[in-house]
């Protein structure tokens, strides 16, 4: 996958405009790590705003922040709040938007927003498009929480975008990034892809057992345990933070059960309790 060409972030975030409402899982959410607990939004933001001159940039993200809490943030008022946000002459902090794009990204739906995550893109987006200079740089963070986002409201396609203009900024791409990215192209059923991502773009020390088991499943997924399979005997060749864990096992036997392969799924079980690995309900 290449990323040399990027286009503008306008022209990146144009199709956001009006994302698909779809519902979220709570495993996907429970995976983003990296994400601040919503109710750390207010604390944050009183801490990194409440300087001299940025009183009202304050009122008006705790007024975001307590809409949000409420359950009713709808995506309209949301923008107009940001519209107001955008004049104010202290800069707003890129760290305070980015606990409330956290916020946007755990927060659970309800019936003012249904989907946090579409909404965290589609704020960037008008961020972007209004070519606000009020607001610090975007960070590593920002990226990493709205590429998750990508994944969570169902926009993989929107994800290498993101990842391309983090390049194009230099900014350093972490492990979240990375993971990230990887649940986006499995999203769009590129495994072998993704893989490659793995193998050759991310530093050998990077991946995690995450980034082997997002791939992983996506293999088990696509009638392709064998493949998955294989990757597992890499993690275990390489040890250490690599490892496999019972997720990594439970899929991959999960897999060849749905393909007929008994034998090698108690076999695998075997190996897992032989590895000091401990099934657990699912498994």
């Amino acid at each position: 996958m290449k990323f040399s060409a990027v286009p503008s972030l306008v022209e990146c975030l144009t199709s956001v405009c009006h994302p698909p409402s779809r519902g979220l899982s709570s495993p996907t959410r429970s995976h983003i790590r990296h994400c601040r607990k919503e109710q750390d939004l207010p604390r944050l933001t009183n801490q990194l705003l409440n300087s001299s001159g940025s009183s009202q940039a304050n009122q008006l993200l705790n007024k975001l922040n307590d809409h949000l809490g409420s359950g009713m943030l709808r995506p309209e008022l949301a923008h107009q709040l940001f519209d107001k946000l955008f004049p104010q002459t202290v800069p707003v902090s890129a760290d305070a938007l980015n606990v409330l794009f956290s916020a946007l990204a755990c927060g659970l739906p309800s019936a003012a927003c249904n989907d946090g995550p579409a909404l965290a893109i589609a704020l960037f987006k008008h961020m972007a498009r209004a070519r606000c200079r009020q607001v610090m740089a975007p960070t590593n963070h920002t990226y990493n929480t709205l590429i998750e986002c990508c994944h969570m409201t169902h926009r993989p396609d929107i994800g290498p975008a993101f990842f391309g203009l983090l390049l194009k900024t230099g900014i350093t791409a972490d492990v979240f990034t990375f993971n990230s990215l990887l649940k986006c192209l499995c999203d769009m059923k590129q495994s072998d892809e993704a893989l490659g991502m793995l193998l050759h773009r991310m530093p050998g020390d990077m991946p995690d057992v995450i980034s082997y088991s997002v791939i992983i499943k996506s293999f088990c997924d696509n009638g392709r345990s064998q493949r998955a399979l294989d990757l597992l005997r890499m993690m275990t060749k390489k040890g250490s933070d690599h490892s496999p864990n019972v997720v990594s096992y439970t899929i991959i036997i999960g897999g060849l059960i749905k393909e007929g392969e008994l034998s090698k799924a108690c076999a695998l079980f075997h190996e897992m309790m032989q590895q000091g690995v401990v099934p657990d309900v699912v498994t």
